[in-house]
């Protein structure tokens, strides 16, 4: 029996079955893989936080007119649906509320849920009600795709969002199946072609105009795409909706932005009435600093400076700035901290609300830990102790040597505070000795009993500052064995002792 020409099979199908292209792998060797989180009340629950306590929508423009863009499940019970006319859904519930569509709360929360997201992956992209993680590179990390997806639920349950998860090759694929509900998870990209087939036609992102053709041409689902020749659908839908299908089953890689938060941080508290109490303000304190511990530890950054706003009666503020001499994100640490600032400065007046503020970060350092002999190879706790002395006796207090640029011994040293002090390393302090005496001590024009081991080192400076020296330098031994620092001064021919060596 022969066949008919419409049983024949094409001769270029849009997607051959018999030889899928697998995704392209990463420069780490690897294939992408995507989670899709969608948020289907998002434009509800950016406006409140209760969304079905009554029959409310949120309503937008479209070609002119009002429609419903989202409703609550109250009014769902009445009839009210996504892209219903404002006017047909009072006439199925007259009792309804809207609310104008917030845009700009929309992305505040969706860039807040992309700051969250960071802890599962480095690259979190942002989509309509959606985001997009490349969870391919953290499988390992979290112990493979069960034990991640099942994180990222149990984070999410702590959240006032409505989510649909979704996990594909392909980014479109994974926002697509997300969008849909199906809360499919496919790692292999040979799968997506029997997936996505069984989805109807209506849920691709097609203008009004191709989604009209695709019915006259009687395509009811995806799978009825893939047996048409590319050049047809190119002529009749035009390249992007050819682009967008390459996309979508991986045959195309497709490059997208990556989140990136601002390094900022700002938490406020507010009490329930005025109060002066160091430990009602201390406990306020105290809930803010977790969340910025979090936000430190999410984005590997650490600080060395930190504020804290006091409102008070009247609209007055004050303000308390801390500062450690390390970079630090310990919680403990920098709580203990500002306990000592407290109980050495007093309020100006109660305080209604309180703010802590970050904007100084910097690329967190994280230091190796030693095998046998734990903390004796960082002086942290050394650096806490002289954290806690400069809060309580104030920043000017502790001073530490700081190096400068010059060549006189007299001058080439300087007492800094913590805060403006730099890490400087000289070349000279291989010969210098780090022992100075306080004004050199004069030995007369003849060296009875030293001998000298050193070449000479002739320092001239200072003209331009009235300190002038003209002095060649020796390292040399007395009779005691000591190491001596010597210099001639060529002004008088005088010897002086400068230093002694340890």
């Amino acid at each position: 029996m022969s066949k008919s020409a419409a049983a024949a099979p094409l001769q270029h199908p849009l997607f051959p079955s018999q030889s899928p292209r697998v995704s392209a792998p990463s420069a780490t060797g690897r294939s992408s893989l995507w989670m899709s989180l969608f948020f289907p009340r998002l434009s509800l629950e950016a406006l409140d936080a209760d969304v079905d306590a009554r029959p409310w929508a949120v309503i937008d423009e479209a070609h002119g007119k009002q429609i419903v863009h989202a409703a609550s499940q109250p009014a769902r019970k009445m009839g009210v649906g996504t892209g219903m006319a404002l006017t047909a859904a009072y006439a199925l519930c007259p009792e309804l509320e809207t609310e104008q569509r917030d845009h700009s709360a929309e992305q505040a929360c969706l860039t807040d849920l992309a700051d969250g997201a960071m802890q599962y992956s480095s690259m979190v992209s942002l989509e309509p009600q959606a985001l997009l993680l490349e969870i391919g590179a953290s499988l390992k990390l979290f112990g493979g795709l069960q034990a991640l997806c099942a994180r990222v639920k149990g984070d999410l349950r702590q959240q006032p969002y409505r989510v649909e998860i979704a996990v594909a090759p392909s980014p479109q694929a994974a926002l697509l199946l997300a969008r849909c509900g199906m809360q499919a998870y496919i790692t292999e990209s040979a799968a997506l072609r029997a997936e996505l087939g069984k989805l109807p036609l209506a849920v691709l992102p097609v203008s009004e105009k191709q989604a009209s053709l695709l019915g006259k041409m009687g395509l009811r689902e995806l799978r009825d795409l893939w047996r048409l020749p590319r050049e047809g659908l190119i002529k009749r839908l035009g390249l992007a909706f050819i682009d967008y299908l390459d996309r979508l089953l991986c045959n195309k890689p497709e490059l997208r932005l990556s989140h990136k938060s601002a390094p900022n941080f700002s938490a406020s508290w507010s009490f329930p009435r005025e109060t002066e109490n160091v430990t009602f303000i201390l406990y306020g304190i105290e809930q803010l600093l977790p969340g910025l511990v979090n936000f430190m530890r999410l984005r590997e950054l650490a600080l060395n400076r930190l504020q804290v706003i006091f409102y008070h009666p009247d609209k007055e503020t004050s303000r308390l700035e801390l500062g450690t001499r390390q970079l630090c994100r310990d919680e403990t640490h920098l709580s203990t901290l500002i306990r000592e600032r407290l109980n050495q400065e007093k309020l100006s007046a109660p305080v209604l609300e309180l703010a802590l503020l970050a904007a100084e970060f910097h690329p967190a350092v994280i230091g190796n830990q030693a095998l046998f002999a734990p903390g004796d190879e960082q002086d942290t706790d050394w650096q806490q102790v002289l954290d806690q002395l400069q809060t309580r006796l104030g920043e000017e207090a502790v001073c530490h040597l700081q190096l400068r640029d010059e060549h006189r011994p007299e001058y080439a040293w300087a007492y800094t505070p913590s805060h403006h002090a730099e890490s400087k390393s000289h070349g000279l302090l291989k010969r210098r000795p780090l022992w100075l005496l306080s004004q050199p001590q004069r030995l007369g024009s003849t060296l009875k009993g030293i001998k000298l081991t050193s070449e000479t080192e002739r320092i001239e400076g200072g003209w331009w500052d009235g300190f002038d020296i003209r002095r060649d330098y020796y390292r040399a031994r007395d009779h005691n064995g000591r190491r001596l620092w010597l210099f001639r001064n060529l002004q008088d021919g005088e010897w002086y002792l400068q230093g002694l060596f340890g």
